[in-house]
């Protein structure tokens, strides 16, 4: 299996620079948060402190940003990034200014952004690539990959909430230390010269006011005509960078805090823009939070405009001085309009496309830190401390995730308090970063050390139940017998419909009647990495018979068992690891791993390994020494697995938990969510084949093999396509039957 490599192959983080470590704290079992049917949640890292970003190395292993001293205690120190198992937290960078933000990996380096900076941790080193970007309400915030074109991109926040310095950034606490820091633009922009009064908190006297304009530091007025110099390292915008931290540039501008950025499955670089706050010299209310498609050097409306909707519009009125504004900038480009809309003060966070595994439709999820600003007048979790379900091609959005009483968990920690970050794992699970407590005391934020918790999300796995294996049972007065013939001719008219050069190969086995259909049952196919099932099969019979251990050691040698493609083992097996067979048998299943496998059929040899496929019906076994079955042969199989399983549940329990537990979900229950698919796919150049048993109320195996393909991608989402469709024909015979649809 060679598709996506990604998956399991992203980059390794070789040295570590600090061995600090830290006791993992257990999770918590008691949560209050409402979820989706058909999903469960757990506490997968608590006891964090200021946790801001969630990403895995080759080796699935877990890393986590906390930010350091942002708004909380001082004593909390510079941020870090840790590595996460069950057992311990380790540090594996520090000394990262504050906030520290985003973690992501690339080859075998991982890039780091933290406030003013975009690091990268290369053969454990750090070095620093970008330097010097301008901060002070926002900061830098997500960074994205473009793994095609090898750019790295960084979103770079406002120094203020609309253009000018005020006396709410003195609240935020920056303009006393940093007097001279202002917005920076990215290109010349010129001044309308309008100028803001407010107090002059530099002097203990409350009747000092002072003027100040846009682009200039505190107390610095300006003049209409003025022409502020554009730079690079600029507040609001999109930057991008090579790996080695040449050509830098700024990619888009005029953004107010781009701090969740990322591609979407069409390779789009979308941003989630934190709208303007009602405060400050120049307030604007009920200003929402935007996602837009961020494209080369187009201006987004910062610092006058809102989702391309200028910011003196009534819509956008406050009770407070200094609205309506004036504009700030004359003659500025043409902003670009919003992807879509979300409601005011979300603090919408990071995002992530779900996976096929977790949500057929692909939608975007995004975290919804909620209000916690003191000085805007809002601090719990009107329209957020929740995880959003977008489509964001037609903008409608609905609550996926929220505690049951709409409100932050609060220091008892059994719910969600300010999510920052959703991230779909290596195992297709959804991962949400939850920052923790923030509270108030009267104007100053404090944000609690410790409660920050990572959670996972997972497609509930149903239990294996039994099945009939086979005979023609029959239930109650409705006799189980359907007509086949109707689904085949289904089948065919999709594959007809198709207009591709790709051979398709079905067959299909009711375990309740005993009734098959097929479609070129008997074409040759190459098998690819369905031939592992009966691999596993068969070490596992043999296990059961005394004849060899579960338990057994194989010893692995780069030289003689390397394999690529699929799998972790590629990564991460040095010369002379031992793996028990029932590791191997279980990564060879569940990961497709192509080490595992040739371990294991080293152990047990191809011919034996072949002798036992045609003991136990197999009739297109490895022909000519090539790995090539058939439809039918792989559905016998299946039938074989269950067979084992049912006299031998000690193992072949096992193999049913792994079919159904795989990491690779894009064929057979691609489309099907309702019940359990304990399935294997396979593919190579040309080759999408998926094969197993859905677990409906009246259970089946199948079989779907091709050749042929022109894209294996597209191959298997046409076996999800044809899966649903003898899904649904089940449950229409349950329903002629009289039965109750399977759930």
């Amino acid at each position: 299996m060679v598709r996506r490599l990604f998956f399991v192959a992203l980059l390794v983080v070789f040295v570590v620079v600090s061995f600090l470590t830290l006791a993992a704290e257990p999770a918590r079992a008691d949560v209050n948060i409402h979820l989706p049917a058909g999903y469960q949640i757990e506490a997968v890292a608590t006891g964090l402190t200021f946790p801001t970003s969630v990403a895995w190395d080759s080796e699935g292993r877990m890393y986590v940003v906390e930010a350091g001293y942002a708004y909380g205690p001082k004593e909390v120190g510079p941020g870090r990034v840790l590595r996460i198992d069950a057992e311990k937290y380790e540090v594996v960078l520090d000394g990262l200014s504050s906030p520290a933000t985003d973690v992501k990996f690339y080859g075998d380096d991982m890039y780091v952004a933290h406030r003013g900076f975009l690091s990268v941790l290369r053969n454990g080193e750090r070095q620093d690539l970008i330097q010097g970007l301008p901060s002070g309400d926002h900061y830098t915030g997500e960074i994205a990959i473009d793994l095609e074109e090898g750019w790295i991109y960084l979103g770079n926040g406002t120094t203020t909430n609309s253009g000018v310095v005020g006396d709410d950034n003195f609240r935020f606490g920056w303009v006393s230390e940093h007097p001279d820091w202002r917005d920076i633009p990215a290109k010349t922009v010129t001044l309308t010269g309008v100028n803001l009064s407010c107090p002059d908190l530099r002097t203990p006297n409350p009747s000092d006011r002072v003027e100040t304009g846009a682009f200039v530091p505190f107390g610095t007025p300006t003049k209409e005509g003025q022409t502020i110099p554009g730079q690079t390292k600029a507040s609001g915008v999109v930057l991008r960078t090579r790996p080695n931290g040449t050509e830098t540039e700024v990619y888009a501008w005029g953004l107010r805090n781009p701090f969740g950025l990322g591609f979407d499955p069409s390779g789009r670089l979308i941003a989630v823009d934190q709208g303007y706050d009602d405060r400050g010299v120049r307030p604007v209310a009920n200003a929402p939070d935007i996602i837009y498609v961020v494209e080369k050097d187009k201006w987004y409306g910062w610092p006058d405009y809102s989702g391309g909707i200028p910011i003196d519009d009534p819509r956008f009125q406050s009770s407070l001085p200094g609205w309506p504004p004036k504009p700030l900038l004359a003659n500025p480009p043409e902003p670009e309009e919003p992807l879509m809309l979300l409601p005011p003060h979300t603090a919408a966070m990071k995002f992530d496309f779900a996976p096929p595994g977790f949500d057929t439709a692909g939608a975007m999820y995004l975290a919804a830190f909620g209000s916690g600003d003191p000085v805007t007048g809002l601090a719990g979790g009107e329209t957020g401390s929740r995880v959003l379900r977008i489509n964001s091609d037609t903008g409608e959005m609905e609550i996926f995730i929220q505690n049951k009483n709409g409100k932050p968990a609060g220091r008892n920690l059994t719910g969600l308090n300010h999510p920052v970050d959703v991230k779909f794992g290596p195992d297709s699970c959804m991962y949400i970063v939850d920052f923790g407590v923030f509270e108030t005391n009267g104007q100053v934020p404090n944000a609690v050390p410790n409660t920050g918790v990572i959670w996972k999300v997972c497609k509930q796995r149903f239990g294996f139940r039994e099945v009939g294996y086979g005979g023609n049972i029959q239930k109650g007065d409705n006799p189980w017998n359907p007509d086949y013939e109707p689904l085949k001719a289904r089948l065919q008219e999709y594959l007809n419909g198709l207009g591709t050069k790709a051979e398709w190969g079905i067959f299909f086995k009711d375990l309740t009647s005993g009734s098959t259909m097929g479609i070129q049952e008997d074409l040759p196919v190459p098998a690819a990495s369905t031939v592992k099932v009966p691999v596993v099969l068969y070490a596992a019979t043999l296990a059961s018979e005394g004849k060899l251990s579960w338990n057994e050691q194989l010893t692995y040698k780069a030289e003689r068992d390397w394999r690529g493609g699929a799998g972790s083992l590629q990564f991460t097996a040095k010369d002379g690891d031992v793996f028990t067979i029932r590791e191997l048998a279980e990564k060879a299943i569940t990961e497709s791993d192509n080490i595992a496998w040739k371990m294991l059929e080293r152990r047990l040899g191809l011919q034996n390994i072949a002798e036992f496929m045609r003991q136990i019906g197999g009739t297109h076994v490895y022909p000519n020494m090539q790995n090539i079955s058939t439809a039918r042969d792989m559905v016998t199989y299946m039938q074989a697995t269950l067979n084992f399983a049912e006299k031998n549940p000690e193992y072949g329990q096992d193999i049913l938990h792994w079919l159904s537990n795989t990491i690779w979900n894009t064929g057979l229950n691609r489309f099907i969510t309702e019940v359990e698919v304990g399935h294997k796919e396979g593919d190579i150049t040309g080759v999408s084949n998926d094969m197993g048993i859905v677990y409906s109320n009246h259970p089946y195996l199948i079989a779907i093999m091709s050749k042929g393909q022109g894209d294996v991608e597209l191959g298997f989402e046409h076996i999800g396509h044809l899966s649903r469709i003898v899904y649904d024909y089940q449950i229409e015979m349950e329903i002629q039957a009289g039965k109750e649809p399977s759930p």
